[in-house]
C-alpha cells in the first residue's frame, strides 16, 4: 500500500492555482488532456483541480499552464506568494501572539528576521512592502 502524501502549503497553493487555471479556461477535463496528448489523463487533470490524490507534479504543472494559455512564471510567481501567506497563518494561528510579538526585531540591523530571511531567498519585494507598511 502506497504511504499517504502529507501536502504542504505550497501545494495547496498549487491546487488553487491550477483550479482557477482550468476554470479559467472552460476546457472540459477530456479536452485538456486531448491537447496534452494524452500524456495526462483526463481523470488525473480531475484529480489536480479537485485537489485529489497526489499533489499536482512539475511536468503536469507546465502543460496545463501551455494548455490553457497561462504564463506558468507568473502563476508559480504566485504559488510562491499564496504559500508564503499560508504558512504565516498558520503560524500565526498556532502562536495565537499579537502582531508586535510575532516579529523579532534584531538590534544590529533593525529589520525583523522573516525580511532578512526573504533577503537570503532573493525575493523581498511584497516582504519590504510589509515592512514598510508596519507601524
Amino acid at each position: 500500500m502506497a504511504a499517504k502524501i502529507e501536502w504542504t502549503a505550497a501545494d495547496y497553493a498549487a491546487k488553487n492555482a491550477m483550479a482557477k487555471i482550468i476554470d479559467d479556461s472552460a476546457l472540459a477535463y477530456r479536452v485538456i488532456a486531448e491537447r496534452m496528448g494524452g500524456v495526462v489523463s483526463h481523470v488525473r487533470i480531475g484529480y489536480i483541480h479537485n485537489g485529489e490524490k497526489s499533489p499536482v507534479r512539475l511536468s503536469e504543472f507546465l502543460l496545463i499552464c501551455e494548455v490553457c494559455n497561462a504564463d506558468p512564471v507568473q502563476t508559480l510567481r504566485e504559488i510562491i506568494t499564496e504559500a508564503r501567506r499560508m504558512e504565516l497563518e498558520q503560524q500565526t494561528a498556532t502562536t495565537k501572539k499579537s502582531a508586535g510579538e510575532r516579529f523579532v526585531v534584531d538590534e544590529s540591523t533593525s529589520e525583523p528576521d522573516w525580511l532578512s530571511m526573504a533577503a537570503k531567498h532573493g525575493d523581498i519585494e511584497a516582504e519590504q512592502e510589509a515592512y514598510e507598511e508596519m507601524p
